[in-house]
């Protein structure tokens, strides 16, 4: 007996059809009877179709964009989670890697810092971009995380698999079955996919905002695209590959507040959080713009940061580089340079 669902979305509805298929051997009843569910020729979202493995079960409850999400049985309990994630529009892997990264303590990847962790994988006759990230920052729970991303017409299928290292390597041989086994119709049906965790809301665009600052770059810093949450991009890149990212934020209130954003910072590169008592040995004083603002350094054994945190006139302003511990200490200066060039127009 093979069991086969179908998970449909149609303007945040989902219905599961599920249906079974009798097999027999040639000495079987002729007189079996097949069951057909048909889908309604009008539903013009996506289709997806799979088969378990053994091993697996679903999960009884889907939340956001999720067309499948399941976990493996052990004895030890239901462990691990696979899901399926349909998106009608075309992402990046670089987008869907940062979706997951910080889970498991990585900092923000680049397109340089991502190509050893991807490879193109050949399941049947469809090929795949294949992740895998293992957790850094010594949190001590050993996760790891494998992107499959298959790209079909003009939608984009996401199945990540997340769980204990050591058991997304026995999984493997599953997790590719699994994959190849998936019958995938795509949708005219707008969908719109979100990520693990909910981004914050992104402020006005530059253009909206008052009061936007000037400030001097270094010279040899390439300009990247600003946007509604980058008033400011750039990027260094030294010879031997190293790579540092740098921008300007600017959020109403105070985000959370310092150690939250602190501790937000430090598990970008890899660091534990840090509590109230310990904040100092991150965060000093300094001025922006002939304003107090704080200063946070913090590296681990191949990140950096360096950020300013400013608070004026009810909203948080953040000057933040991270990347190559080297390459960032090679740059501070020219970081500190650019806090002083700072200039607020005046009222």
């Amino acid at each position: 007996m093979i069991l086969f669902r179908f998970s449909i979305f149609a303007q945040g509805l989902r219905v599961a059809l599920t249906a079974l298929i009798l097999s027999c051997t040639p000495s079987c009843s002729e007189n079996h009877a097949i069951e057909a569910y048909p889908i309604e020729p009008e539903y013009e979202g996506p289709v997806v179709a799979w088969d378990l493995p053994e091993n697996w079960a679903e999960n009884p409850d889907l939340s956001g964009p999720m067309a499948g999400s399941f976990h493996i049985k052990t004895e030890e309990g239901p462990k691990g989670r696979i899901g399926v994630m349909p998106f009608r529009e075309s992402v990046s892997i670089l987008e869907v890697a940062n979706m997951f990264a910080r889970e498991i303590g990585y900092g923000i990847l680049t397109e340089r810092s991502l190509a050893p962790l991807l490879e193109r994988k050949t399941l049947g006759d469809r090929v795949f971009e294949w992740v895998r990230m293992e957790e850094r920052g010594g949190t001590g729970t050993g996760r790891s995380i494998l992107l499959a991303l298959f790209r079909q017409d003009s939608e984009t299928w996401l199945f990540p698999f997340i769980a204990e290292k050591e058991l997304v390597e026995t999984e493997l041989e599953n997790f590719s079955a699994f994959l190849e086994s998936t019958v995938l119709r795509p949708g005219k049906a707008t969908i719109q996919a979100r990520p693990p965790e909910p981004a914050p809301s992104p402020p006005p665009s530059p253009a909206e905002l008052e009061g936007v600052p000037s400030w001097d770059v270094p010279s040899h810093w390439v300009t990247g695209k600003s946007s509604s949450m980058r008033l400011a991009s750039h990027k260094v890149y030294d010879e031997e590959g190293n790579e540092i990212d740098f921008s300007i934020t600017s959020f109403p209130g105070d985000v959370g507040g310092l150690l939250a954003n602190v501790n937000r910072w430090l598990g970008q590169i890899g660091l534990p959080p840090t509590d109230q008592e310990n904040l100092p040995n991150f965060v000093s004083r300094v001025e922006v713009a002939g304003l107090p603002a704080q200063l946070v350094e913090a590296s681990s054994e191949d990140q950096a940061l360096y950020a300013a945190i400013l608070f004026k006139d009810d909203r948080s302003w953040f000057f933040k580089m991270t990347g190559s511990a080297s390459l960032a200490a090679k740059e501070k200066e020219g970081f500190l340079h650019l806090l002083d060039s700072v200039s607020f127009p005046k009222p």
